[in-house]
């Protein structure tokens, strides 16, 4: 039996929760916690950090780089693999992701292959 990856995705969007619990829970390793709320994931991830963080960049009262820059200072979740999820590709955007902790970025929309492939690369990866 494959150990699970335990993957932490906050998106406000409640629909690309449902897509990416979806994809990504469709394979085997992999476990999905979801939250609709920067709140409700910090919460998660301070009570049990997971294998790797997918968080959306733009989200109401705390975005994604703010989430990123606190959960860095959770115990347990400061050396955790993060990757952003945004539609926003604009290239002063994508450099201001790449300057934060974070080993990627997946654009939407998404193919599900690619999206299985990132997160299981980014166990391994370093910041951008």
């Amino acid at each position: 039996m494959q150990p699970v990856l335990d993957v932490l995705h906050v998106d406000d969007d409640p629909e690309t929760l449902l897509l990416v619990r979806t994809i990504l829970e469709g394979q085997p390793d992999i476990r999905v916690r979801s939250f609709v709320t920067a709140e409700q994931a910090r919460a998660s991830a301070v009570s049990s950090p997971p294998d790797v963080l997918l968080i959306d960049v733009m989200m109401p009262v705390i975005d994604g780089p703010t989430l990123l820059a606190e959960l860095r200072l959770v115990p347990g979740c400061n050396a955790v693999p993060a990757l952003f999820v945004t539609a926003k590709t604009h290239p002063d955007e994508l450099a201001f992701l790449a300057g934060t902790t974070a080993v990627g970025v997946i654009r939407k929309p998404f193919e599900a292959a690619a999206l299985v492939a990132q997160v299981r690369r980014s166990v391994t990866a370093r910041p951008l």
